[in-house]
């Protein structure tokens, strides 16, 4: 008799945690930094999800697309001018951001600026936002979302920890 064991991708990736260090060839530590993990994580991710506080004072989070990255805590999002996002980092421009990739993640605590320089708006313009600013990067309903990290806590192979960046 034959039992099938259906993991999801995290289950899995967990029972491997278990036996791969003591397997000859996974036996070296990966000796990369738990930041330089998180920048690793993040370039693996397409989306993000951005949290900003509405006037009520709740957490509204959505999932965005990343647009660019610089490290493991600062990343570019596009959006609309008159969008609830833009509205909520307006009035408070404190913000949370999360992203993971099966089963490891991270989730930063920072602040939003809205940006609408022309020369930026350039720089990190894609072919695909004509679908949502047909006037190309001068769009005047086109903004981007820079989110920079203060405070991060990170999930990653196994190790946690939270610090102040």
């Amino acid at each position: 008799v034959q039992t099938e064991c259906k993991l999801s991708p995290v289950q899995a990736k967990e029972q491997m945690l278990q036996y791969f260090p003591y397997l000859k060839r996974w036996k070296e530590k990966d000796e990369r930094t738990l930041t330089e993990k998180a920048t690793h994580l993040l370039a693996q991710c397409e989306n993000v999800t951005i949290a900003s506080i509405d006037a009520d004072g709740y957490p509204r989070p959505v999932q965005m697309s990343k647009i660019h990255a610089k490290s493991f805590n600062e990343v570019w999002m596009a959006t609309s001018v008159g969008s609830m996002k833009v509205n909520d980092f307006k009035a408070n421009n404190k913000a949370g951001l999360c992203y993971d990739h099966y089963g490891d993640g991270v989730a930063l605590r920072g602040t939003v600026e809205i940006i609408t320089d022309d020369t930026i708006r350039k720089d990190i313009w894609q072919d695909w936002f004509v679908h949502h600013f047909p006037d190309g990067p001068s769009d005047p309903n086109y903004v981007l979302l820079h989110f920079m990290g203060t405070e991060a806590t990170f999930w990653i192979n196994g190790e946690f920890s939270h610090s102040n960046i």
